[in-house]
């Protein structure tokens, strides 16, 4: 709606008449100025305001009724703020669908559709009316951008939301978001099908089995060997918070080797970004939690995890940025060496 800036009491002289659309009032006198008739939303709020901020004076003489024609404007106004949510995702869908070949359409599309789909209700009707095959053949195509855009809103589609994970579940889904986290030369599109794969998986026993199922461990591996900084802190913390108390989950990534190859990339170069320890020492705290054979399995010599740990304490003492990294370390020595501390050797004190 255009904004409309013309003042209804403005008129020359010699118009006609024009209708009263203002408040009636009591015949009661009133020293205050009657609020300006609204006629757009922005004078609809400050209407509303005015008469709210005199109710809260106490001007108690002011009977307000609504004449019919300004009823018909409020209602009008309200109703033009309101949107058939069905009837916008009916066509998000057919012009993703159309257009793929069309880009800037598609963006605009999925900017839209993210407006909806947070809401859990809006998923859930998007899905319903196959929204999904719109976002897959975008998934399926050959344009980074809406890929990584597709992934990001699935993402939005199934978090914290079971009718949409338990749904996504029964299609093969799951297993495109793996072939691009593996395939992709795309880090982004890599790092949002895996945030997708996260929220899917989390939460939901039965959407993990069928990652078990697909063998999604050995991508969350081929992330962290991949050496891309995000990929690897999202496949730390999608391991570290699969494989807490969940022991099932343990014993499979205990038998692919990942504790020791988390022990390998613990990082005393600063190599990587700063987080990349902490996820990593992170996700290692909750896989040899309760575990004797794990913690074996970090004993080993050749892995130097005890002179990692202590070198990084060493290190970051006192240093609040690096305060989780420390902690991390800590709880690894207790469990692992029955130790919070030991003497850096000289290697690596000249480093």
């Amino acid at each position: 709606m255009s904004e409309d800036n013309s003042n209804p009491q403005d008129q020359q002289e010699g118009s006609n008449p024009q209708p009263n659309l203002a408040i009636e009032y009591s015949p009661m006198v009133n020293t205050q100025r009657a609020p300006r008739q609204p006629s757009n939303l922005q004078d609809l709020l400050r209407y509303a305001v005015e008469v709210g901020s005199r109710g809260q004076d106490g001007a108690q003489g002011d009977v307000v009724a609504l004449n019919e024609n300004n009823r018909g404007f409020l209602m009008n106004a309200l109703n033009s703020m309101m949107v058939n949510v069905t009837e916008e995702l009916a066509t998000i869908i057919k012009t993703l669908k159309e257009n793929t070949g069309q880009k800037e359409s598609c963006i605009e599309a999925l900017d839209n559709l993210s407006d909806y789909v947070c809401t859990i209700d809006y998923a859930n009707d998007f899905v319903r009316m196959g929204g999904l095959t719109a976002l897959q053949l975008l998934l399926e195509g050959n344009d980074d951008e809406l890929q990584w855009r597709a992934a990001e809103t699935i993402a939005d589609i199934v978090q914290n939301n079971p009718f949409s994970q338990n749904f996504i579940i029964q299609t093969d889904f799951l297993s495109l978001l793996l072939a691009l986290i593996k395939h992709s030369h795309n880090t982004t599109v890599q790092v949002k099908c895996l945030y997708a794969v996260s929220c899917l998986v989390r939460e939901n026993k039965e959407c993990l089995a069928e990652f078990i199922k697909k063998d999604g461990f050995s991508v969350l591996l081929h992330c962290i060997q991949s050496k891309q900084e995000k990929l690897m802190i999202k496949s730390c913390f999608l391991i570290s918070c699969l494989s807490s108390n969940n022991n099932e989950v343990r014993s499979i990534l205990h038998s692919m080797g990942i504790v020791e190859q988390m022990c390998m990339l613990i990082d005393i170069d600063d190599a990587f970004d700063t987080e990349i320890n902490e996820h990593l020492l992170s996700a290692l705290c909750s896989l040899i939690h309760e575990s004797p054979n794990a913690q074996a399995l970090c004993q080993q010599e050749p892995l130097n995890l005890m002179l990692k740990l202590n070198y990084i304490k060493e290190k970051h003492a006192g240093d609040e940025v690096y305060h989780k990294e420390i902690e991390y370390a800590n709880l690894i020595l207790k469990q692992v060496f029955d130790t919070d501390t030991v003497e850096v050797d000289e290697e690596y004190q000249d480093r």
